[in-house]
């Protein structure tokens, strides 16, 4: 039997749990929350077999699949079959997205492969790495601002607020909290991204109950102002940060639910991904602001290939 897609679900996604720890894996397109986020966006199908699984994803009005998550030693093999499907069955050019930096080098090694493949570095879905202790700490000169605001938001709000950890029981509240900050908040959109990213969202609360993740709030008056949602690898001990919203016209309070989801609900995350910018000038900014100390490269590979309509989208 050939390669066989089907449409993803919220219960397929989990499957990506399994795959993911074939080898480390860092990119946040592995964790099966980034998956539900972005089906809507992305028109989700997948693949499985015994070796590996593969995602398939529209863009530009074409199909094409993201990197495939299998171990190391399987990458050319799986990589060649997906090749030879694309090329030999669709009669199409074979263009692959999200490829991390280990996927790719590997490729490099294929004979031919630099000749019959264009790679095109995304800078906009580079994900921002950061050292799980600073941001629990705040220490050093790097984080002096960061701390500042910190400090005069427990100064200012002392005996007011409450960080407390969160259930699927409260996902009405986290909800109605979320549109209220969708309301109040100002926003470039460079992919045309957002709206299908808040349907995500809104699936996920709709499906709290099916999903492996950390939630956690802070309460202020007793009235929630804030809320994230993570989940963690154990594999490669990270943190992944999906969410992350806060009344921005309470000053310091992103410090500080930043620092506390990370105290409570991942104290043993070495490491923390807090996904890309999207090409968000200002998400950028408030990324690079936490002193990352490694953007996760993803790449876009496409082929060239006599015979067929120019493989890189217009």
């Amino acid at each position: 039997m050939g390669i066989e897609f089907k449409k993803l679900t919220i219960m397929d996604s989990m499957y990506l749990e399994k795959y993911n720890n074939l080898r480390p894996i860092y990119i946040s397109e592995r964790q099966s929350i980034n998956a539900i986020i972005w089906e809507e966006y992305y028109d989700t199908f997948y693949y499985r077999n015994d070796t590996y699984m593969v995602c398939l994803i529209k863009s530009r009005n074409r199909n094409c699949p993201m990197m495939p998550m299998c171990k190391t030693e399987d990458i050319k093999d799986v990589f060649m079959e997906i090749k030879n499907h694309w090329n030999q069955t669709l009669h199409e050019p074979l263009n692959m997205y999200l490829v991390d930096e280990v996927f790719l080098e590997v490729l490099k090694t294929i004979p031919g492969f630099m000749d019959d493949f264009d790679i095109v570095d995304d800078r906009d879905s580079y994900d921002y790495m950061y050292d799980a202790e600073k941001l629990r700490t705040l220490s050093g000169k790097a984080y002096h601002k960061k701390k500042n605001h910190l400090n005069s938001f427990l100064k200012n709000y002392s005996g007011r607020y409450e960080y407390k950890s969160l259930s699927c029981s409260d996902i009405d509240e986290i909800e109605a909290f979320h549109d209220t900050w969708l309301d109040n908040r100002d926003y470039e959109d460079k992919h045309g991204s957002m709206r299908m990213e808040e349907n995500g969202i809104h699936r996920l609360f709709r499906n709290c109950g099916l999903i492996d993740c950390e939630l956690g709030g802070v309460y202020i008056d007793n009235k929630l102002e804030a809320y994230s949602i993570g989940s963690y690898a154990p594999d490669i001990q990270c943190a992944f940060i999906h969410i992350e919203k806060a009344n921005i016209n309470i000053p310091g309070l992103y410090n500080f639910i930043n620092q506390q989801f990370l105290i409570n609900a991942f104290p043993e995350a070495k490491i923390v991904n807090r996904e890309d910018d999207l090409g968000q000038e200002g998400l950028r900014k408030a990324k690079l602001s936490y002193q990352p100390i490694k953007l996760e490269p993803k790449y876009h590979i496409y082929q060239k290939i006599t015979g067929f309509k120019t493989s890189i989208p217009e």
